[in-house]
């Protein structure tokens, strides 16, 4: 996968930007990159201190070890993408169309997912502080080996959310379970919460 790629110029990392079959090494992201559409691309070692990809489409595209506080990508595609060794303070997918993307060895603090189709996604060995994919359209999505302090799923809906390689403190919108996946362990730990869920009084 993306083999012969041509040098890109950073010159050309501009709103709008039709690129096509380029390799990025060590660009800062300073302007916004709004509606750029990159196809067979590789992105390596970005950093900005706002990485704007409002609209923007990533299509068969590895992006590897960028690093910046905020990304703001609502609106956006991925398509046969990876995000790779990445290191984001808060990720904004919302509203965005995310299909056949891998999330690896990654460190984000808050990825937004609300509002998105998340379609054949898995996220691997990777530290969030929150997960939210509240009113997303889930399906075969999978986390292995990643950990968050809080996962959101108000008003998720859809089927095959395979949550048991996902280590979560505090769950948000009970009923976005619906369809999910979970270990007997993690049924376990959240006992009471299910009970607190039905109204069940749990005494000795």
């Amino acid at each position: 996968m993306l083999r012969d790629l041509t040098p890109g110029d950073a010159t050309g990392l501009v709103a709008g930007a039709d690129l096509d079959g380029l390799r990025f090494e060590g660009a800062r992201i300073d302007g916004p990159l709004g509606g750029a559409t990159f196809l067979e691309c590789e992105l390596i070692e970005f950093a900005g201190d706002r990485v704007e990809l409002r609209g923007a489409s990533v299509l068969e595209s590895r992006v590897l070890r960028l690093a910046a506080p905020v990304v703001s990508a609502p609106g956006s595609s991925w398509r046969d993408a990876e995000l790779i060794e990445s290191r984001v303070g808060a990720l904004d997918m919302s509203n965005a169309e995310v299909r056949r993307l891998v999330v690896e060895g990654s460190k984000i603090g808050w990825i937004n997912l609300r509002g998105s189709v998340v379609q054949d996604v898995v996220f691997r060995h990777c530290a969030f502080e929150e997960v939210d994919l509240g009113m997303a359209k889930t399906a075969r999505v999978a986390f292995e080996g990643c950990t968050t302090d809080k996962l959101t799923l108000t008003q998720r809906t859809g089927a095959a959310l395979d949550l048991r390689g996902l280590e979560f403190r505090a769950l948000e919108g009970f009923e976005g379970l619906r369809g999910a996946i979970l270990s007997p362990e993690q049924v376990a730990l959240m006992a009471e919460t299910f009970a607190g869920h039905f109204g069940v009084s749990v005494r000795e």
